[in-house]
């Protein structure tokens, strides 16, 4: 037994040892970003922000107040292109389609901008515009059920219901959902389309477990060669890509071959087969395009070859979350049964595709296409007056000034509950829309590859280089699609912002330019984050010049930004956004 300290030994052997990496222990680390930010930092962690601080990060204000800077400093440059004939410069014009091979097809026509930025490829943002130059007839709405205290249920769930007397092109509507629909006075994103016993009235599968196989059959007596066309050996065709005019298909669910419906818990679902004969087939000489044949025209590309009498077969398995449709059934559980049951009509699409296979079978020639996830959507029969419901928190009302060269104000700050909507009596169309290939108005990274900032200096995150799938990214369903291009793109883009205005402040400057002003929103951020913002934008504003000159070194590098930008101008969903970014040539 130790004899000294009365028996117990050194009293400061019971401390512990001091934590000389820590440095000083009695003054906290100063403030940094806004966000709580876990001590382990791995792989399954996230940033959680406060109340006020997500407030100021989603502020409107923010943006408009930007894009206006943008605007008023000529930070921006229109897209041109050089006419050899005139010797001049001329804003460049895309011709496109939108809901391409459908009956109701609707011409539109693309204009663009760039901004730069240090934060893509090309250090180049593109805001497009799209313009319909075609007024198809979707109809009128009649009533809009915007009383809180008569449909409390409906403001709960930030949605306002309108019945529709449906006009000669209606039936597009059921293609339309998260497009922005406008009556010429009163804009809004449509989220859902009912029937008249106000249950949905169209349901959208994927791809699941067994992706999409197609195989078309043209008997070689009936290929009808281009000019200045010759085929030696019919597996050269291997990477071309193959064109059905007609490749949208719309049938009557029990002239499909064969639909085997089967359910789960969170999911129901169809295994489908099908053939369709006596189609028209195009062989098309794509490889030298940049852009993929989904974004252009496809007529406009150069044609090897086309048959009258081509077979093509199509089979994959499809599923369909509940959780978006069980709501309209009320205490109904919703199974593959109760669907079945409404169930009138099935479409699916036939993509332009890329040849993986060729064969020649008993004097046909045999075209695999690369297995693919796809879409198949079933229709209810909307019957005499159906119901659009719009989110409340994406009205928009706009008004032509009486200046001398008058101005169109839009304001964004339009509450549908207390304010007049939908009152022209004009009949509805697709709006003119404003998408940017930014992150903050798509909710998306693109791939930056380039493994060094513009000084060499340092080096550029890997989840920009190859964004991969993360944490607080999209579920598993709303994912199916676009997981097919992780490493090109990857996107935490919700439900609730696809369904919303979306503006950022390249849009903004766009519409500026264009003599469209934003009136300024209420959605101020706090006292404190306005004086650091405007600090931060002067910032920002002075490096512009820095920005433009990386812009023009690397501005031909890729045309990944101004695809992104395309793609989301005609309303693709999920999965033909992958293919569109999938099969770019940039």
């Amino acid at each position: 037994m130790p004899r000294k300290e009365n028996g117990f030994g050194k009293t400061n052997s019971f401390e512990f040892k001091p934590f000389k990496d820590l440095g000083r222990v009695d003054k906290g680390k100063g403030k940094g970003a806004a966000g709580l930010y876990p001590s382990n930092r791995q792989y399954g962690s996230s940033v959680n922000r406060s109340v006020i601080e997500k407030w100021n990060l989603d502020s409107d204000w923010v943006k408009w107040r930007k894009g206006y800077e943008y605007y008023n400093r000529a930070a921006w440059y229109q897209l041109e292109d050089y006419d050899e004939l005139s010797q001049e410069y001329e804003q460049s014009r895309i011709k496109s389609v939108l809901y391409q091979g459908t009956p109701n097809e609707v011409d539109v026509e693309f204009t663009g901008y760039k901004f730069a930025t240090k934060n893509a490829d090309s250090n180049n943002h593109y805001v497009v515009k799209r313009t319909c130059t075609s007024e198809p007839d979707l109809g009128e709405i009649i009533q809009v059920k915007n009383d809180p205290l008569e449909y409390p249920n409906n403001k709960a769930a930030r949605e306002i219901w309108c019945k529709g007397s449906p006009g000669a092109d209606a039936r597009l509507l059921l293609r339309m959902v998260g497009e922005r629909i406008t009556d010429g006075e009163t804009e809004a994103s449509l989220t859902y389309v009912l029937d008249n016993e106000d249950k949905p009235a169209l349901y959208v599968g994927k791809s699941f477990n067994e992706l999409t196989n197609i195989k078309v059959i043209i008997p070689i007596n009936s290929i009808l060669l281009n000019e200045n066309v010759t085929i030696d050996n019919y597996t050269d065709l291997v990477g071309q890509v193959a064109y059905i005019p007609n490749f949208y298909v719309e049938k009557p669910i029990e002239q499909i071959e064969n639909v085997n419906w089967i359910d789960g818990i969170d999911y129901f679902g169809i295994e489908l087969t099908d053939t369709n004969k006596g189609a028209s087939v195009s062989v098309l000489d794509a490889q030298s395009e940049t852009f993929p044949p989904s974004l252009y025209d496809i007529k406009t590309l150069p044609e090897l070859f086309r048959s009258e009498e081509c077979t093509y077969l199509i089979n994959g398995t499809y599923i369909y979350q509940k959780d978006l449709y069980q709501r309209f059934f009320g205490r109904q559980y919703l199974t593959s049964d109760v669907v079945k049951e409404r169930i009138e009509a099935a479409s699916y699409s036939i993509m332009p595709f890329t040849i993986l296979g060729v064969g020649i079978v008993e004097g046909n020639l045999e075209m695999t296409a690369v297995p693919a996830i796809t879409t198949v959507e079933l229709y209810s029969p909307l019957g005499d007056s159906g119901t659009l419901i719009f989110t409340d928190y994406s009205f928009t009302k706009s008004r032509l000034g009486t200046e001398e060269e008058p101005w169109l104000y839009i304001d964004t700050d339009v509450d549908p509950w207390m304010d007049e909507v939908f009152s022209s009596g004009n009949p509805l169309r697709p709006a003119t829309l404003y998408s940017c290939s930014c992150p903050n108005y798509s909710h998306a990274i693109l791939s930056s590859p380039q493994q060094s900032e513009e000084d060499g200096e340092r080096k550029i995150n890997r989840q920009r280089r190859y964004p991969l799938p993360t944490v607080l990214g999209q579920g598993d369903f709303n994912a199916l699609g676009k997981n097919q291009a992780a490493g090109k793109l990857e996107s935490w883009e919700s439900r609730e912002h696809r369904m919303s205005y979306k503006i950022c402040k390249h849009a903004i400057a766009a519409m500026f330019i264009e003599n469209k002003q934003v009136i300024e929103p209420s959605q101020y951020p706090t006292v404190e984050a306005r004086i650091s913002f405007e600090e931060k934008l002067k910032k920002e504003m002075d490096e512009v010049g820095a920005k433009f000159e990386a812009s023009y070194k690397r501005g031909g590098i890729t045309t990944l930004e101004v695809i992104f930008a395309l793609a989301q101008g005609l309303n693709l969903d999920d999965v033909e956004l992958a293919y569109v970014i999938l099969n770019s040539n940039f």
